[in-house]
């Protein structure tokens, strides 16, 4: 089978994790796989050298030059999939299925788009009208929650859409399980993280002899480094920066949070339960009381309440028995999330 994936970026970021784990999968089913990546550049994770890329060196600019240079790169995505023949195409990134689905019309190839922002983040006026014209255009839609699937079908008024939560993938099991006082964060450092409030929860806990960990990089760097001198927790906080072993970070750590303010689908949450990890999350839209059942494989807490994510951090701080239940449910649960499972979901619901 041939597949073509757009995605906007090949970055460090979780669709991209997304598009590395399925395409290295489908290639070592034997299918060919494409990936054309509007911009230029190596990929952060480790790409399979059966599958080929296609760099369309789109950047931005002022108004003019960024309809210009978007026309062009549009013109060669467009002969790009033209000259592959793909059974399929699939845009990764909401960022992409516009631009895609814009492009490709009028091409006797089937269009998949995946929406992997929440539904409720608020857009233009002008992409709203897009999406709802474009959207229909489509051979399907991939969303990662029931939620977003029930506002993606009532406000573009289509059928097929099909729930695909992203996978997770196993790690060895020989990386080393000596366990240290860390509570771990990965994500990029953005303000819709909400990585603020775990400084906040690190203040408030007070505890010397752990650490607080954030794996991940981005344009809020700079405010969560004034924010840790201003808590004065600069002996407590590590911003160790975009790593490609969290794996080994996540094995090492006693206990993962995630203070985002919004998700489309928790991919570091499911990837720490799926390490044994327990898990403490704002129970933000749209997808953490999909992933965790509340107080049975993970706590959810109301969200920006760092009082309350205070306590359930403690708590896990101070009962290893608790610590190992929860991790055990956790890591359990993530099974159903296997990269053999959801790619084969994918392929299915792009191939009937």
């Amino acid at each position: 089978m041939r597949i073509v994936l757009v995605t906007p970026l090949l970055d460090h970021g979780g669709g991209q994790k997304y598009i590395a784990n399925l395409s290295n999968y489908w290639v070592s089913l034997g299918h060919d796989v494409t990936i054309i990546h509007l911009r230029s550049g190596k990929s952060f994770f480790t790409l399979s050298e059966k599958i080929k890329i296609i760099h369309l060196n789109y950047y931005g600019g002022d108004t003019i030059k960024k309809i210009f240079t978007g026309f062009k790169a549009g013109i060669k995505l467009r002969n790009a999939i033209k000259k592959e023949t793909p059974d399929f195409v699939l845009s990764i990134l909401s960022s992409t299925n516009i631009f895609t689905l814009l492009f490709t019309r009028f091409l006797k190839v089937k269009i998949f788009v995946r929406e992997a922002m929440s539904p409720y983040r608020k857009r233009s006026k002008i992409e709203r009208i897009l999406r709802k014209i474009l959207y229909k255009k489509a051979a399907g839609v991939i969303v990662m929650t029931q939620k977003a699937k029930k506002f993606v079908s009532a406000e573009i008024g289509i059928n097929n859409v099909s729930v695909i939560p992203n996978p997770v993938k196993k790690h060895p099991e020989n990386v080393s399980t000596q366990k240290e006082k860390i509570v771990i964060d990965v994500g990029r450092l953005t303000a819709v993280k909400g990585q603020l409030y775990f400084l906040e929860a690190c203040a408030k806990i007070n505890r010397p002899d752990w650490k607080f960990v954030i794996l991940g990089d981005g344009e809020y760097r700079s405010k969560l480094e004034e924010k840790i001198k201003e808590l004065n927790i600069e002996n407590n906080v590590v911003l160790a920066g975009a790593v490609k072993n969290v794996h080994e970070w996540l094995a090492k750590s006693m206990i993962f949070t995630s203070t985002s303010l919004s998700e489309a689908w928790g991919n570091a949450i499911c990837e720490a339960m799926a390490t044994g990890l327990p898990v403490v999350s704002f129970n933000c839209e749209v997808s953490p009381d999909e992933i965790i059942d509340d107080g049975e494989d993970g706590f959810l807490v109301p969200l920006q309440d760092v009082d309350e994510l205070s306590n359930k951090i403690e708590m896990l701080m101070d009962d290893e028995e608790l610590r190992t239940k929860i991790g055990r449910k956790a890591k359990l649960k993530m099974e159903r999330y296997n990269i053999e499972s959801i790619s084969n979901q994918v392929l299915e619901f792009c191939t009937n």
